[in-house]
């Protein structure tokens, strides 16, 4: 047995692994950053609390214990929130095969792109069980997300120090929980990276395919098209059609499905009238900003966390200034219309869950952080609100669901 492990760990191919500083980082940073959020799950999910009336006051006392009890199950329930439900109904249903009717429960999940359930749907035929296998898949979706983030800002010419920072303001964003539970998160973020990783390294049909995939996770996947486009021109310093061409294939995963919701509901705009069902309809994109600002004391409410909302936005808009001080055209456009098209539906909902699948967002925010000081102080506060966004998501707290 031992010899084999020696064996393995003396392979040149592991050695090389080991030797590549992007893989280390990311290693580090998922370990640290996922093992925090293993944990807060387990505790949280297990803790039980009790409210004692003494005299005229309510007493409550909280209790953790992980005796006789199964770890995988409460994970389970733990991650059943919201959305996962959907998709995890849709990796079992499939979509409503029926003409679609605004008012239906069913045909509301046409808003829900396909890759991630179709994912889930093959997954299904090796694992009974899809909670956490589906978990176990976005996570290593995202890991190697991690990887090649960490490589891609290095093509970009910055050094190690930025990349390293990079890929840990990722992993520590306040909801970066998303990016461990069964849904799309992790699989756009992968597409979105690797496509621009690929056309970095000139591979222009190969970053069109991953933008197909990618457009067929979330609509806002078509913008690798324009923000790729971009890039050529700055790499070649002119438009060329011939090299650039795979850069086509980027719409098709949308109007695939666009075809198949034809197909299905008679309505090849099922996904974008289904959102009118979860109340965003479309808007001038800086109206809901204007809307908080007003009432900026309602920090909260059901099901929309107003203030980290915002401020993820607005985080969106300061790296975008960023990147255009850096001349980072095509991440700069990438980051300012990635956050146009879900603030364009009149609601700050989701906002900080979609800015963490933003990765040019902590492209900017590496770069700009070059002294300690600054670094560590945004280091704290993502850990820390991570922590505790994470604990309100065990908890089933509606702000932190979303």
């Amino acid at each position: 047995m031992f010899p084999q492990i020696k064996k393995l760990i003396n392979a040149q191919w592991f050695v090389r692994l080991r030797q590549d500083r992007s893989i280390r980082d990311a290693s580090f940073v998922f370990i640290l950053t996922r093992s925090l959020i293993f944990v807060i799950f387990v505790f949280v999910g297990h803790l039980n609390v009790t409210t004692i009336v003494d005299g005229t006051t309510n007493v409550r006392e909280a209790s953790v214990s992980l005796e006789g009890v199964s770890i995988a199950r409460q994970l389970r329930k733990t991650m059943w929130r919201a959305d996962v439900a959907h998709y995890m109904v849709l990796a079992q249903e499939g979509y409503l095969k029926a003409p679609f009717d605004i008012e239906s429960h069913r045909s509301s999940q046409f808003a829900f792109f396909p890759l991630h359930p179709l994912l889930l749907w093959l997954l299904s035929h090796v694992t009974k069980d899809l909670m956490l296998g589906g978990a176990a898949l976005s996570n290593i979706f995202f890991f190697f997300a991690l990887i090649l983030l960490h490589k891609l800002t290095l093509a970009f010419g910055y050094d190690e120090s930025v990349a390293g920072r990079t890929i840990f303001y990722l992993a520590a964003f306040p909801v970066s929980y998303f990016f461990s539970v069964p849904m799309t998160e992790s699989v756009f973020l992968f597409l979105t990276v690797a496509s621009f990783y690929a056309a970095k390294r000139e591979k222009w049909w190969t970053a069109g395919i991953l933008g197909a995939f990618a457009s067929a996770a979330r609509s806002n996947g078509v913008l690798l098209l324009p923000a790729l486009v971009l890039l050529s021109w700055q790499m070649y310093r002119s438009l060329k059609i011939r090299k650039i061409l795979g850069l086509v294939l980027v719409p098709v995963g949308l109007c695939a499905y666009m075809f198949y919701c034809w197909l299905l509901s008679g309505d090849a705009l099922a996904y974008s009238h289904a959102m009118v069902r979860w109340g965003r309809k479309p808007t001038f994109f800086l109206i809901p900003l204007v809307k908080y600002f007003i009432h900026p004391h309602q920090l909260l409410e059901s099901w929309n966390f107003n203030f980290l909302n915002a401020v993820s936005a607005l985080l969106c808009f300061v790296c975008v200034y960023i990147l255009i001080r850096r001349r980072e055209w095509a991440l700069a456009f990438y980051t300012f219309m990635s956050i146009v098209l879900p603030l364009s539906t009149g609601l700050l909902q989701s906002l900080d869950r979609h800015t963490a699948a933003f990765f040019s967002v902590f492209m900017a925010l590496a770069i700009a952080a070059r002294t300690y000081t600054l670094d560590q102080t945004i280091r704290f506060i993502f850990v820390i609100i991570l922590g505790i966004m994470t604990a309100l998501y065990a908890a089933n707290y509606t702000i932190a669901v979303t």
